[in-house]
């Protein structure tokens, strides 16, 4: 056997000897990409993600993002990154005031393969919901504060999806649902005044974005399947993560002209009296609900 026959037989030894990667495999935990934390947690936000666990934590790794837990469809928790870090899971996003929701967030991904297309698994949302009502308990979020992505990226994101189960949250006291009467009560506004109200960005193309992402979260029969999301999801991502790299004054321009999700229907359902009902009573809800909370704030003080 000549030296470098020996050479190349060690090699193979060692290749083969190598532990084989489950795909359930799990690396090293937490993850590195994130900061600490300078602000309050004030807000909750859910995503989605279609990969494997070990497959989503080496593209958070890749990435170079990353998020507080990740709830895989069988129900189990994974922490990611320790809630008194920043994690990098909101990107560019805006809510109600508030711009940048990395600082001030915790963040939550659930495992689904269909886009959050199809109903997520029973076991995903029980563990989902004692894991939200802690965080808010030990935070004291109002529920106003518990968004999914696409209500702070409505322009470039689709998550947690049309199936997720809003409501039934809502229920156990994990973000607002509505009256259908209370938009009786709600007084004229203009559907950019009754989004601002809400919390969505409206300042320029993001106004019919955050119109689609308010009906996919509220009026989700209305909402065909994510093509966009689907076709151009990678495009969509790359240009984000590209964005949160950019000086603030060259970000809106290069974003402007990034892909993003379009309405299907061109914005059509604008008009919709449908729309125009659930969206008054959902921004009455939204309205009373923090003026409660004022008032509570000043009792307190």
């Amino acid at each position: 056997m000549t030296k470098a026959d020996f050479m190349f037989l060690m090699i193979l030894i060692c290749l083969v000897s190598q532990p084989v990667q489950r795909d359930d495999f799990i690396p090293s935990l937490p993850l590195p990409h994130s900061e600490t934390r300078m602000q309050p947690v004030t807000h909750i936000v859910i995503h989605h993600f279609t990969l494997s666990v070990a497959e989503m934590l080496r593209t958070l790794d890749r990435s170079r993002i990353s998020v507080h837990y990740i709830i895989d469809t069988a129900g189990h928790i994974i922490p990611v990154v320790p809630e008194d870090k920043v994690a990098w899971h909101a990107g560019v996003s805006y809510w109600h005031g508030l711009n940048g929701l990395n600082k001030a967030s915790v963040g939550i991904e659930l495992q689904h393969p269909d886009f959050g297309q199809t109903p997520f698994s029973e076991e995903q949302i029980a563990a989902l919901i004692p894991l939200v009502q802690d965080i808010m308990a030990r935070y004291h979020i109002p529920p106003e504060n518990i968004v999914g992505h696409s209500d702070i990226v409505p322009d470039a994101k689709a998550d947690p999806g049309k199936a997720f189960p809003w409501q039934r949250l809502a229920e156990a006291g994990i973000g607002l649902w509505y009256r259908l009467d209370d938009a009786d009560k709600m007084a004229e506004y203009t559907v950019k005044e009754l989004l601002d109200i809400i919390g969505y960005p409206t300042e320029g193309r993001d106004l019919e974005s955050s119109a689609y992402a308010f009906r996919r979260r509220w009026l989700p029969e209305q909402v065909a399947y994510d093509d966009d999301v689907v076709g151009h999801g990678q495009a969509i991502f790359e240009a984000r993560t590209q964005a949160t790299s950019l000086p603030p004054e060259e970000r809106a321009a290069f974003l402007a002209k990034a892909p993003r999700i379009h309405p299907p229907d061109d914005g059509t359902f604008l008009t919709d009296p449908d729309f125009i009902r659930v969206l008054r009573a959902v921004a009455y809800r939204y309205q009373t609900e923090r003026a409660k909370n004022r008032i509570n704030m000043g009792e307190n003080e």
